[in-house]
């Protein structure tokens, strides 16, 4: 089994990147902290708070806040809705830098865990979302809406410490903008690998590598062009309420 995840993250992350391998391709951080709110067995409210910077030769750094809440329908199944808000202070613009300040995201999602193994399980997620973006050069607005589907898997092992764990994560993510322009930077795929540890019931650590191609065009006159980024991520995850009686805990 180790074997297999092994070779499937191996190919997931070096594919990619060989198929693109001469387009541009920049660096990013990103660190979030996701606070989780559990309260009741149905009922569950998020938050993201986060700092995306980029390393390349575009130069911005874009800061996120994401209130959202889920509520399970059945075992393994939830609805959500939330608001995303983005706002990106441009370092040093080049003639491809995203030159938007601010972006407002409403969403709503539906979400699956399937359960493999007692240690293995599938997830699967599809988000619809409206973008509101602005350029603050041109002083044009846009306006958007897209469908967001991702596949995961997700295997736990036991940590030596009692209560604890290790996960090994995997995941593809596809984008498909269903009308107007989805801002200036218009993401088409997503492959991430990443391994969480938790530390007790209430808190935990998840450090992501991500791979990204998108779309990037100045303004509406041009088609832009491909390129593609690779992220580092580090979340906290730390949590409160009625956790191990939630029907949302496998979700996250």
């Amino acid at each position: 089994m180790l074997r297999l995840i092994f070779t499937i993250v191996c190919f997931c992350t070096v594919c990619p990147l060989s198929l693109y391998a001469e387009e541009e391709i920049g660096q990013q951080v990103w660190i979030d902290v996701n606070p989780r709110w559990y309260n009741s067995a149905h009922l569950k409210v998020t938050g993201q708070f986060g700092v995306r910077q980029d390393f390349s030769q575009k130069q911005w750094t874009q800061y996120v806040i994401k209130p959202a809440v889920a509520y399970s329908l059945l075992d393994g199944f939830d609805v959500s809705a939330g608001l995303g808000v983005h706002y990106t202070d441009n370092i040093n613009e080049q003639p491809y830098s995203p030159t938007h300040d601010l972006a407002i995201i409403p969403f709503q999602g539906l979400n699956y865990v399937q359960p493999l193994t007692a240690n293995w399980r599938m997830n699967y997620t599809l988000r619809f979302e409206e973008k509101f973006d602005r350029n603050n050069q041109t002083g044009e607005s846009l306006n958007s809406f897209r469908l967001r589907f991702r596949l995961r898997t997700l295997y736990q092992f036991d940590a030596y410490q009692k209560g604890r764990y290790y996960r090994a994560t995997l995941s593809w993510e596809g984008f498909e903008t269903i009308y107007g322009r989805n801002g200036l930077i218009s993401e088409k795929s997503r492959v991430t690998v990443g391994v969480e540890r938790s530390f007790n019931h209430q808190q935990k650590v998840r450090l992501e590598l991500t791979w990204q191609y998108q779309n990037l065009s100045p303004n509406t006159d041009v088609p832009g062009k491909n390129y593609s980024d690779i992220y580092l991520r580090l979340r906290y995850y730390p949590s409160w309420g009625a956790i191990l009686g939630n029907r949302l805990r496998d979700s996250d």
